[in-house]
């Protein structure tokens, strides 16, 4: 895609969506087969870290025994859901630098790729239980731990709580939060334009970071993780850059 055309505005849109298909396929490949995929599944030691990160209760456990008032589903609960429904914002704000500051779509749009690229392997290599998946199927944190968005979106649809669900995409995919990632380094990028866009960005990784967490997604050292990589991504953007900017020569002769 990025050599069928010069570099137009239309061009970026089209990369991005070809990224990002990509990206889903790349998530989604490690479950083709779930019976290898078990073998090698992490469960325990997120949650033991997450005790030790929580003061000898895991975040998730906590918020959910707080503010969690099963079988209902709350205002509280429609509203993180909401939150963490919104994962597709960084590609929002992506669209509206292409129209009102397009100078940074280029660096906004590689670190926001990076974030997926560098977030990808993990799932292949360490695959890792959610925290309702740990709880529910595997009976740690006391089977307490509840997949919200599961009874959130039964809710809205008007079916039973007590209906089956078959696994979509890949539920072993919870190390790291992909979600954060690429809020933390939307949010980065924006704080660079100025000091309200990033204030903006910022306030969206802490909405992100509590309703994943909230909501048992994902665990709260996936979420640092998730941070971490965004981070690593913005100090090491200097080392890559030379080799980035050669290779987007080339694709620009390549497009003519």
């Amino acid at each position: 895609m990025a050599t069928a055309a010069p570099r137009r505005r239309w061009r970026y849109a089209a990369v991005g969506a070809v990224y990002m298909w990509t990206f889903a396929v790349t998530w989604t490949l490690p479950y083709e087969r779930p019976e290898e995929l078990r073998r090698r599944l992490r469960i325990d030691y997120p949650v033991r870290i997450d005790t030790v990160l929580g003061f000898g209760v895991p975040p998730t456990l906590r918020l959910q025994r707080a503010l969690r008032h099963p079988p209902r589903v709350t205002v509280l609960d429609r509203a993180v859901m909401l939150a963490y429904a919104s994962w597709f914002l960084p590609h929002v704000m992506l669209a509206y630098l292409l129209f009102r500051h397009e100078e940074y779509v280029p660096r906004a749009a590689g670190r926001l790729a990076a974030a997926y690229h560098l977030t990808a392997p993990f799932y292949y290599v360490i695959p890792t239980a959610p925290p309702w998946w740990a709880s529910e199927e595997a009976g740690l944190m006391g089977g307490e731990v509840e997949r919200v968005r599961r009874h959130v979106l039964r809710d809205l649809v008007g079916k039973p709580r007590q209906t089956s669900e078959e696994p979509t995409g890949n539920p072993w995919a919870s190390m790291p939060s992909d979600h954060v990632a690429s809020a933390a380094i939307t949010a980065m990028g924006l704080a660079e334009i100025g000091p309200v866009y990033g204030a903006l960005g910022w306030t969206y990784v802490a909405l992100a970071s509590f309703s994943v967490v909230y909501l048992g997604e994902h665990y709260l050292i996936d979420a640092l993780v998730g941070l971490a990589i965004a981070e690593g991504i913005r100090r090491g953007e200097a080392a890559v850059a030379p080799a980035v900017h050669r290779a987007l020569l080339r694709l620009d002769r390549l497009a003519g």
